[in-house]
């Protein structure tokens, strides 16, 4: 497992841990990314956007220093 801010372009991962604040892990749920969700890092430069779903998520780098994930 690794943050998800270590991710590369096109990479395919898992959401495997959430360890944020419980408000933005709650907002980050209702959008679709929970424990077990696959996605794909759409860009990962100041800020990640991951795709999940249909729902394109842009994360600011510190809470994706918190998001643990793994290849799929």
């Amino acid at each position: 497992m690794y943050p998800l801010n270590l991710t590369k372009e096109g990479e395919e991962v898992v959401v495997k841990c959430i360890n944020c604040h419980c408000e933005d892990v709650c907002r980050l749920n209702e959008l679709g990314c929970i424990e077990g969700a696959k996605g794909v890092i759409i860009s990962n430069q100041k800020n990640v956007i991951f795709k999940v779903g249909e729902t394109r998520l842009a994360i600011n780098s510190d809470i994706a220093k918190s998001i643990l994930v793994s290849s799929n």
